[in-house]
């Protein structure tokens, strides 16, 4: 009985995880829709994916600690349940009222104070959850992953059918339900956790932050790969929070929209789910540059804008090549960093991961506005195409 509930506690992660991901992947479509149906502006909607990035930048470093000091399960669980009621906002806005920029603008970025926390937490119960299942930690590592993944693609989906249906409501409704599931999914784990003792004094923002860069620093290799992964964010996050729900609203096709990104969600699947056989047969740093240019190489074609179909599948490869790159993440830092310390390297990465995104995406809504979709989407993906190369080129990575 005891080897049943050890092993369904990495079951009960991944139900949180997948049902997280399937409610992230709702809003992600949602409420830039909603603006540009309001507004029909793209620096509106580069505004305030600009604005929903900013609590992450503060939230991160602080969640690290706390959740070293009282607990990945409990810190989960309640950022679902507030995720929950952030959701439930837009419900009641729209029932009531017509709402406005501003608290659509304001309710997104109360959730996404929430989010960085439970998306931390359930990474830092990675480890926990393997040990009590019998399972290797990359293997783990891949799987959970893979979940979000397919979270990530059938969110989409479920909310371009939402919006087609019902409107954005519907998919608010939804997504409260599936934010509920989580919170009583890794709720219910039966694991031990490993964390600091209550009695310490509690860390402040610029605390915790220096706490993870005094760890980070001391690992040349490891900050390479985080300030790698930043700069790639940046350059990425405004592509799939602007660039592509501006090009598909102005064809009026929520439809095409979540394919594509379903598409990407899927290829992110398919390689989540293969990274453990590939990290058995291809070297960390050699993978690294793989997916990099995997990922790219299949980034530059969509400038041409191409119709549903092949951006789909060029979205797919997209995913594909990046599929390996958050288990590769995780396992890179559960190697390297104690876990007594995990919770505050993996909230400085989400905080610098957070800070990238919002200058390029108001420059990008402001381009979109002055010189058109297709002139600011090949400027990006030059950019990207640059500093890829860039990366793979970096000698500090063979240490990995």
């Amino acid at each position: 009985m005891s080897q049943v509930l050890q092993r369904s506690a990495f079951v009960r992660l991944q139900v949180a995880n997948l049902s997280s991901g399937v409610a992230n992947g709702v809003v992600m479509i949602t409420v830039p829709w909603l603006v540009l149906e309001r507004t029909g502006s793209p620096a509106q909607a580069g505004l305030l994916a600009a604005l929903v990035s900013l609590p992450g930048i503060f939230v991160s470093p602080v969640i690290g600690g706390l959740i070293d000091r009282v607990g990945r399960r409990a810190v989960s669980a309640l950022s679902d349940v507030f995720s929950c009621v952030s959701v439930l906002l837009f419900v009641v806005g729209e029932l009531t009222t017509e709402l406005s920029y501003i608290f659509i603008a304001s309710f997104a970025v109360l959730g996404a104070v929430f989010d960085p926390a439970g998306y931390t937490a359930r990474k830092a119960l990675i480890p926990n959850a393997a040990e009590s299942a019998g399972m290797a930690v990359d293997k783990a590592n891949g799987r959970h992953e893979g979940f979000f993944a397919i979270g990530w693609m059938l969110g989409p989906a479920l909310g371009a059918w939402c919006i087609s249906v019902g409107g954005p409501t519907l998919a608010f409704v939804g997504t409260s339900a599936l934010f509920l599931i989580a919170a009583f999914a890794v709720r219910s784990m039966r694991i031990r956790e490993h964390h600091e003792p209550h009695s310490e004094s509690r860390e402040g923002f610029t605390q915790s932050l220096r706490g993870g860069w005094t760890l980070l620093r001391s690992d040349r290799a490891l900050l390479t790969f985080t300030l790698g992964l930043t700069v790639m964010g940046g350059l990425y996050m405004p592509i799939d929070t602007v660039i592509w729900p501006t090009h598909f609203q102005s064809l009026d096709n929520a439809v095409g929209l979540g394919i594509v990104m379903s598409s990407v969600a899927l290829g992110v699947v398919v390689g989540a789910f293969g990274y453990g056989k590939l990290a058995e047969r291809i070297p960390t740093t050699k993978l690294l540059r793989m997916i990099i240019l995997i990922s790219t190489a299949a980034l530059l074609p969509m400038g041409f804008l191409p119709g549903t179909a092949v951006f789909a599948l060029l979205a797919f490869v997209t995913g594909l090549g990046w599929g390996p790159f958050n288990p590769l993440w995780n396992t890179v830092v559960q190697r390297r960093v104690d876990p007594a310390s995990q919770g505050r390297i993996y909230g400085l990465q989400m905080s610098l991961v957070y800070a990238a995104p919002p200058l390029g995406q108001l420059l990008v809504g402001w381009g979109i506005e002055n010189f058109g979709l297709r002139t600011t989407f090949s400027i990006v993906l030059a950019l990207f195409a640059l500093t890829s190369a860039t990366i793979v080129s970096l000698r500090s990575l063979n240490d990995l």
